[in-house]
């Protein structure tokens, strides 16, 4: 029996939704920013060589996140291909926000939204998720673990077993955490920075709007 084959046949329709869910997603945040940026443009008259730059810009994501939806059967195939003629097992390593593919440092599964489907090989489960960026060039990730393999970060697992030596409502100002968040900080704003841009602008069109009609 092939079991990657039987696995990918049956749970097909289930990862095209999740996969058609998360495009539909993007392309409906990208849709609302470029309508907000065109109404102040055309209404308040503001920063015009910005705003249509931006909207260029938000346009042309709309574009490319429309086209990577529709190579969802090549994009499936591939990873199927990976599996055959033998399942690929990977090891996973589970953190507070995410799933770590330890045998490639570059796959970072976002547990928001994560599919465990069964294997016919009962040995093994299939997760099915996609990559914590909001916009990524391959973002769909399914790989082949064992549960009973599954490992945790070290600082995750001292959390989610209580173990701390501070109490509680001061663990959040400990120098490791600190540094931890600032790490975490810097990584969002380089990765998304595109995207916080885009919010900001947003913010600021949406309370000149408010303050126009209120």
């Amino acid at each position: 029996m092939n079991v990657a084959a039987a696995d990918f046949d049956y749970y097909e329709r289930t990862i095209r939704i999740m996969y058609q869910k998360y495009y539909r997603k993007r392309l409906t945040f990208c849709g609302v920013a470029l309508v907000i940026i065109l109404a102040y443009t055309v209404i308040i008259g503001d920063t015009i060589l910005l705003n249509s730059l931006l909207m260029i810009l938000l346009a042309a994501a709309m574009i490319y996140l429309y086209l990577q939806q529709q190579k969802f059967v090549s994009i499936y195939q591939g990873f199927l291909a990976e599996n055959q003629p033998e399942l690929r097992i990977h090891q996973i390593q589970e953190e507070e926000y995410s799933y770590n593919v330890m045998d490639d440092e570059h796959v970072r599964i976002n547990k928001k939204n994560v599919r465990n489907l069964p294997s016919n090989n009962k040995q093994y489960t299939l997760m099915v998720g996609f990559s914590k960026a909001f916009f990524s060039r391959e973002p769909l990730q399914i790989v082949y673990y064992d549960m009973l393999d599954l490992t945790y970060e070290e600082k995750f697992r001292l959390k989610r077993n209580g173990y701390s030596s501070m109490p509680r409502f001061l663990r959040r100002f400990t120098l490791s955490n600190l540094r931890a968040s600032a790490g975490n900080a810097a990584s969002f704003i380089f990765g998304n920075l595109f995207l916080l841009f885009i919010l900001y602008r947003l913010l600021r069109y949406l309370w000149s709007f408010l303050r126009m009609f209120f």
